[in-house]
């Protein structure tokens, strides 16, 4: 359904417009709208969710976080938007889970934090096969945005640690972002 929306949406506005494209532009608006439309689904029916259960601020946290690095780092990717969808739910049940029953030291705080930035740093970008990055220069970009947003984050962690309780959720959301990186298995 989303994608007929979405082919409609690019095919009034390539009919409406004096530009001509031609397919492949049309097929790259076509794709980023799709993606938008699945990932904005996606994030308002998680944080409709979890909200229900009285946990609205942590979601947020949760998916500014991952809106703010993933894209940039890459990562785990699923076949299917479903597939998609129960990965990021178990996925925040598990940051929620571990925030809210580990408590961490300050050293281990920023141990976990400087370890997760180190293995982004190594391993990033992460590239999709099914939507692959082929210039250098968008990768390098994609690099040094993931570990600038994950660093500030990662600080605004470990800075907070005595005076709020988010700070476990920023922390387990990042080490979560870091792991998911080396999912992948080589054929």
């Amino acid at each position: 359904m989303v994608r007929t929306i979405s082919k409609r949406i690019i095919n009034s506005i390539a009919k409406s417009t004096t530009d001509k494209y031609n397919s492949d532009e049309l097929e790259q608006m076509e794709y980023a709208l799709v993606t938008i439309l699945f990932e904005s689904i996606k994030m308002i029916s998680t944080i409709l969710i979890f909200s229900l259960f009285g946990y609205w601020k942590e979601v947020i946290i949760i998916q500014i976080i991952m809106c703010s690095v993933k894209p940039f780092i890459g990562g785990y990717h699923e076949e299917t938007q479903i597939k998609c969808f129960i990965t990021t739910l178990l996925s925040i049940t598990g940051i929620m889970i571990l925030s809210m029953q580990c408590t961490i030291s300050f050293i281990s705080n920023c141990i976990l934090i400087f370890l997760s930035i180190f293995c982004i740093w190594n391993q990033a970008p992460v590239i999709n096969s099914k939507m692959p990055i082929t210039r250098p220069e968008i990768i390098n970009k994609n690099r040094k945005t993931g570990l600038r947003n994950v660093t500030i984050i990662g600080l605004i962690s470990i800075v907070t640690y005595n005076y709020l309780s988010y700070y476990l959720i920023i922390t387990w959301t990042i080490l979560l972002l870091a792991l998911e990186m080396f999912n992948k298995r080589k054929n």
